[in-house]
C-alpha cells in the first residue's frame, strides 16, 4: 500500500452520535418514514432485477437501473449514520444480503444479461451505464461495511471491482469501450475507495488506468483541462455525472501526493462555483453545467446531490470555511427544497422560479415493472441529508470543527480520545443565536474552531461570562483553553438581509437572504399574484416574523412593508410545497452588480 503525503485537513469526526432537533430532525424523521422504508418493499424490482439478469423475456431496463439499489443503500446508510434509527439499520442489513446473494460467481453485480454486460446496450439500444451501477452499489457497500462493519459488504465490493477490472484491464479491453464515458468511468473513484478500505495496489493501478482513458476523445480529460484552468462547463464532460469522476482527483492526491490531482480537482470546484451554481446551492442546468448561474433550464437532484458530495471532499482538502457555507446553503435550499415535508416525495427539478413537482411526475419514464417509483433522483435524494454526518463536526489534527448550527446534541471523541457532548439551543437558521455548552467528563485542552458564515458581517462570540472574541467573516474562529463540563459558548451571526444581484436572465432582479436561507414569494401566502410582485429597494427592506400553520410549515415567514400592501416572503424550502408558484428572483433597486470573488462569493452582497 502506498503510503499518502498529503492529508486531509478536516476528516468527519470519530466516534460521532448525533441527535438533531428543529426541523432538519423533523426532516430527518420524514424521510425514514416516507421513503427509506416502504420504498424496498413497494419496489421490489430495486433487487429482483438483478436475480433476472440472464430470465427471459429480458426485462426492459434503462441504462442506469442498476444504480438504483446503491443509490438507496448510500443514502439510507448515511441517514441511519445521523439518526440510528433501528428500523433502517434492519431494512439495509436486509437488503445489503439480498444484494449480495444476488451477486454473480465473477463478481458482476448488475442487472443485464451475460451477453451484453458492462459494454452493451439496453432492450431499446442504448449504451449501458453498467460499470456507473457497479460504482453506485460499490460505493453503498463500502459505506455500509464502514458504518456497519459488515464484513461481508466489503468482500462483495472488493468482488464487484475486480470483476470490472478483469474485463476490461484484465482482457485487453479499454472502459471507453463501454460509451457513457462521464458515467462509467465514475468507477476510478469507486476504485480508489476500495484501494483505500483494503489497502490492495491493484485498485489504485485500476484507478490510474481509467485516468489515461479520460485522455482519449470523447471522454473528459478530467485531469489535463483542470491544470489548463478550462472552466469545468467547457470540459468535453460537462454533465453532473463527472463530478463522481471529479472525486476520483482528490482522492489521488491523498493516495499518491501529486499536487497536480489537487490543482485540477480545486480548479474544477471553483469554477462550478462562479458559473454553475444557482442561487439556490443547487447545481447544473438541464442536468450539465453551462457557465450561467441564472440559466432557467431544470436544476435536477442528483446534480445538487453530486455537488454537495464534492464540496465535502474540497472541505476535507482545503479546510475552507466557505466551502462549509457552500454545504450549508445546497442543505438548507436547493437540498431540503426538493424533498417534501412529509418525505413522500422529492423532485427531479427544484427550479429557481417556478414550480416543484415530484420526481415521479416529471420523469415517469423511468418508472417500470415493479419499480412504479424508482427513478434517479427518488433514491438519490436523501443522501443530501445524510452527508450533513460527514461535515458537521469535523476534526483537525488537534481538535474539532463545528461547521454545523442547529437545536440538537452531537456526542463526538477527540483526536486525544477523550469524549465530548456540544450541546445546541437555537432557532437557527430562523434567527441568529446560538448557544453551544460542552458536557465533559473531565476537563481537556483543545482547540475548537466554530465557522463564521461568509455572510455574518458582525459577529459576537462569548465564552461563559467572558468578554467578546474577534471574529472574520468567511473565516473559523479558533477557540483552545482548557474547556471544562458546562462551559457556554454564546454566538450571535448577524441576520441582516444580504443579496445575490442578477445578470443575464435575472438583470433587474436580486435573491434576499437570511443567514444561509433564501427567501422567496410563494403565492400561498400572498393576495398578489406571481407577475405583480412589486419592485423592492433594497435600502429599505424592513420585515418582521409571521407565524403559519399547515402541513408544509414554514421555516421562516417574513412580511415587508409596500406601497401597495403587504408581501409575505418565506424560506425557499417552504417554497411551493403545496404546487403554488413562487419565485426567487425578485424586482429589486438599490442594488449595484459585482464581480465574483473567490474570497466573498456572490451571494453575501449588501447594499
Amino acid at each position: 500500500m502506498s503510503t499518502p503525503t498529503i492529508q486531509p485537513l478536516l476528516e468527519p469526526a470519530d466516534g460521532v452520535r448525533f441527535e438533531l432537533g428543529g426541523v432538519l430532525g423533523t426532516r430527518l424523521r420524514a424521510a425514514i418514514d416516507g421513503w427509506l422504508l416502504p420504498a424496498p418493499p413497494a419496489n421490489p424490482a430495486m433487487l429482483q432485477m438483478f436475480r433476472d439478469r440472464d430470465r427471459l423475456p429480458r426485462r426492459n431496463l434503462l441504462p442506469w437501473s442498476g444504480e438504483f439499489i446503491g443509490k438507496h443503500l448510500t443514502a439510507g446508510t448515511l441517514v441511519w449514520r445521523l439518526t440510528r434509527d433501528t428500523r433502517l439499520r434492519a431494512s439495509l442489513a436486509g437488503l445489503v444480503a439480498e444484494l449480495i446473494a444476488a451477486q454473480g460467481e465473477d463478481g458482476y453485480l448488475g442487472a443485464h444479461p451475460t451477453s451484453v454486460r458492462l459494454v452493451g446496450e439496453t432492450v431499446e439500444g442504448g449504451k449501458l451505464w453498467d460499470v456507473w451501477g457497479h460504482y453506485h452499489c460499490i460505493l453503498g457497500l463500502l459505506l455500509w461495511h464502514k458504518e456497519a462493519g459488515d464484513a461481508a459488504a466489503l468482500e462483495a465490493a472488493v468482488r464487484a471491482g475486480d470483476c470490472v477490472w478483469e474485463f476490461f484491464y484484465g482482457q485487453g479491453r479499454r472502459l471507453g469501450e463501454a460509451g457513457a464515458e462521464e458515467m462509467n468511468m465514475a468507477i476510478s473513484h469507486g476504485f480508489c475507495l476500495l484501494h483505500r478500505a483494503t489497502g490492495e495496489d491493484r485498485f489504485l493501478q485500476a484507478a490510474l488506468e481509467v485516468v489515461r482513458d479520460w485522455e482519449k476523445p470523447p471522454a473528459g480529460d478530467y485531469l489535463r483541462v483542470g491544470l489548463a484552468g478550462t472552466p469545468f462547463w467547457k470540459t468535453p464532460k460537462p454533465r453532473w455525472e463527472s463530478l463522481h469522476d471529479l472525486q476520483a482527483l482528490a482522492e489521488l492526491c491523498w493516495i499518491t501526493g501529486d499536487e497536480d490531482y489537487r490543482r485540477a480537482f480545486e480548479q474544477h470546484w471553483w469554477s462550478i462555483l462562479e458559473g454553475d451554481r444557482h442561487n439556490t446551492g443547487g447545481f447544473t442546468s438541464g442536468e450539465k453545467a453551462v457557465g450561467n448561474p441564472y440559466d432557467p433550464h431544470a436544476i435536477e437532484t442528483c446534480c445538487t446531490i453530486s455537488w454537495a458530495a464534492l464540496s465535502v471532499d474540497m472541505l476535507r482538502l482545503t479546510g475552507n470555511s466557505l466551502v462549509a457555507d457552500e454545504l450549508e446553503l445546497s442543505l438548507y435550499n436547493g437540498i431540503l427544497g426538493g424533498q417534501h415535508p412529509t418525505g413522500r416525495w422529492w423532485t427531479y427539478n427544484t427550479p429557481m422560479d417556478g414550480v416543484k413537482k415530484a420526481s415521479a411526475h416529471d420523469i415517469n419514464f423511468q418508472c417500470r415493472e415493479g419499480s412504479p417509483e424508482l427513478n434517479c433522483c427518488s433514491v438519490n435524494a436523501p443522501r443530501g441529508l445524510g452527508m450533513l454526518a460527514d461535515w458537521a463536526v469535523m476534526q483537525s489534527e488537534a481538535g474539532l470543527t463545528v461547521n454545523y448550527y442547529g437545536p440538537g446534541t452531537v456526542a463526538v471523541r477527540l483526536p486525544s480520545g477523550a469524549e465530548i457532548k456540544l450541546e445546541q439551543t437555537t432557532e437557527y437558521p430562523r434567527a441568529g443565536e446560538i448557544s453551544l455548552r460542552l458536557r465533559l467528563s473531565a476537563p481537556v485542552r483543545f482547540p475548537l474552531a466554530l465557522r463564521i458564515p461568509t455572510w455574518s458581517r458582525d459577529t459576537s462570540v462569548q465564552i461563559n461570562t467572558e468578554g467578546q472574541q474577534n471574529t472574520e467573516a468567511g473565516r473559523y474562529l479558533t477557540l483552545e483553553r482548557e474547556w471544562h463540563d458546562g462551559d457556554v459558548i454564546l454566538l450571535s451571526l448577524d441576520m441582516s438581509p444580504h443579496f445575490w444581484v442578477g445578470e443575464r436572465e435575472c438583470t433587474g432582479q436580486a435573491s434576499i437572504y437570511r443567514g444561509p436561507l433564501l427567501l422567496a414569494y410563494d403565492r400561498r401566502y400572498n393576495d398578489r399574484d406571481p407577475d405583480d410582485v412589486p419592485t423592492l429597494a433594497a435600502d429599505a427592506l424592513e420585515w418582521r416574523d409571521v407565524r403559519d400553520s399547515g402541513v408544509s410549515t414554514p421555516w421562516a415567514l417574513l412580511e415587508l412593508d409596500t406601497e401597495g400592501g403587504p408581501l409575505r416572503l418565506c424560506d425557499f424550502a417552504s417554497a411551493g410545497m403545496d404546487g403554488t408558484p413562487y419565485r426567487s428572483w425578485l424586482p429589486m433597486t438599490g442594488l449595484p452588480a459585482q464581480p465574483f470573488d473567490r474570497a466573498r462569493p456572490v451571494w453575501a452582497h449588501r447594499p
